[in-house]
């Protein structure tokens, strides 16, 4: 990145509105910026003028140095300003970014709505540099400072937040199923899950293991979550058939604000899988600790988990997050509706479930039959008592006699035979052929391939053009794609018969 070394320091106007950052009449901020961390349960108090903040981030404590004087205190109010409401891990990578390139958002500031365009490629080049700096720059136009107004809110929005790019790679690797566990790892983990929590007793961290792993696993939460919990959180009982119910309340995760919780996520465990759970809570009441896990970060949880599942001989070469986009993955491959999976991730907004079902498995058997490549439609062709005709037999037939047209982009030909002439026929060849008792098909798979790609075709087109799903011409298609889709398998199964 291209920074300027030195920050020129103009003279000021009159008003205060010209000259440096530092001169600009930035409006008043708290002496206090209290920031609460759910991981360790901990509230920093971060004093106006005190040069060190020591900010408590996800289980740890990050520590920053401000610069000496005005630079310093204008840091500190811009950090109080604009992350307000902001998680500890957000208040971070502000901080950081701000400190680090401290002359890039002053020069950004001086330059003026007029200007930053012509340097926001040049000196902004990744997320975490552009989101504070947008940040930043919002805040200069909501208080007027500088040559900055409350109109250029709209500049300041449009300019690249650099976040597409990595937005769109990770999303495209939801797509590509590639943030995934596999099948047999799943498998491996319940087995895993099966076989420990059987057990009467545990100790505490294979406990903390166990319990970590349930609940991400059936319930994709997040490590904060699961760090966040307090024991009156946990309500454990037996149900009239005395087996063991668990209900978890988990709060949303990533809410904004401090200690209060805007959103609550009710969630009940596997009966099978609440020992672990239950010798958790009398270890959290015996140390006297308001906390179910005794673990502060993430990665401390999680090395429980490892080491648990390595004692079972599997071993965990995945993060939690990894798990939560499987668990997700699993609805969606279930047929589970967009909204049922923004409940199960305890998203605020449906349309992130939309990746999952992108990727879905289950929803490309459903566009495969739609296309035709199913067979939904078993026993709709009737194939003339189930006669072929080979492909040496259908070019000694009349010319008349043999179906082909363009479908699609493709010339199709050699689908089979018409018992009667086709100029005879009122109807599209190829298209009405498949289901017609007059149809004779063809003993060649590769040419009700080539018809079936056809007609695939012109089922995208129609569909891209607005046509309707509940219209005669759709449903045509369908039964015809049904048809040509038979009349393969049938093929190929007459071939394999043919051939030993």
């Amino acid at each position: 990145m291209t920074r300027r070394k030195q920050v020129e320091v103009l003279t000021p106007n009159a008003d205060g509105q010209g000259g440096s950052v530092l001169d600009w009449p930035w409006p008043p901020s708290p002496g206090v910026f209290k920031v609460y961390d759910k991981y360790a349960d901990v509230e920093a108090n971060l004093v106006h003028g005190e040069r060190v903040w020591k900010v408590p981030v996800q289980g740890r404590t990050e520590q920053f140095e401000f610069a000496l004087g005005a630079a310093g205190l204008l840091q500190q109010k811009l950090v109080s300003l604009t992350q307000a409401d902001s998680s500890p891990s957000s208040i971070y990578k502000f901080t950081r970014s701000l400190l680090l390139n401290w002359s890039t958002y002053v020069q950004l500031l001086e330059d003026g709505p007029e200007n930053v365009e012509e340097h926001w490629d040049e000196q902004v080049p990744e997320i975490d540099t552009a989101r504070a700096a947008k940040a930043v720059l919002h805040l200069a136009c909501s208080a007027s400072v500088g040559p900055w107004k409350a109109v250029h809110r709209t500049l300041v929005k449009g300019l690249d937040s650099r976040s597409n790019e990595p937005g769109l790679a990770q999303r495209g690797a939801r797509q590509r199923r590639e943030k995934l566990i596999d099948l047999n790892r799943q498998t491996q983990l319940v087995k895993v899950l099966d076989a420990r929590t059987s057990d009467n007793e545990f100790e505490e961290w294979e406990a903390e293991g166990l319990a970590a792993l349930a609940l991400t696993f059936q319930h994709g939460m997040r490590p904060v979550q699961l760090l966040s919990l307090l024991v009156e959180h946990i309500n454990v009982f037996k149900d009239a058939t005395g087996d063991w119910v668990c209900i978890v309340s988990f709060h949303t995760g990533k809410q904004q604000g401090a200690r209060t919780d805007n959103g609550e996520v009710l969630r009940q465990l596997k009966p099978e899988w609440v020992k672990p759970v239950i010798a958790l809570l009398e270890y959290a009441k015996r140390e006297k600790r308001t906390r179910l896990f005794s673990r502060n970060t993430g990665d401390q949880l999680w090395a429980k988990v490892k080491r648990v599942c390595a004692d079972s001989g599997f071993k965990v070469d995945f993060t939690a997050v990894k798990l939560r986009h499987t668990s997700a993955q699993a609805l969606a491959d279930a047929g589970h509706s967009r909204k049922s999976i923004q409940w199960f991730l305890a998203h605020t907004r449906g349309n992130s479930a939309t990746v999952y079902i992108r990727a879905s498995r289950h929803q490309g058997n459903l566009l495969n039959a739609a296309l035709g490549a199913s067979k939904l439609y078993d026993g709709l062709l009737s194939l003339a008592a189930g006669d072929f005709i080979t492909v040496e037999d259908l070019r000694c037939v009349h010319e008349d006699e043999q179906i082909g047209a363009v479908v699609g982009d493709r010339l199709v030909s050699g689908i089979g035979r018409c018992r009667t002439k086709q100029k005879a026929c009122n109807y599209d060849p190829v298209f009405s052929c498949y289901g017609c008792f007059k149809y004779v098909p063809a003993l060649d798979p590769n040419a009700h391939m080539e018809a079936i790609a056809g007609m695939r075709e012109q089922v995208i087109v129609f569909v891209k053009r607005g046509g309707q799903e509940s219209s005669p011409a759709y449903l045509q298609m369908m039964k015809s794609l049904a048809g040509a889709q038979q009349a393969l398998d049938e093929s190929n199964r007459i071939l394999r018969e043919a051939h030993g």
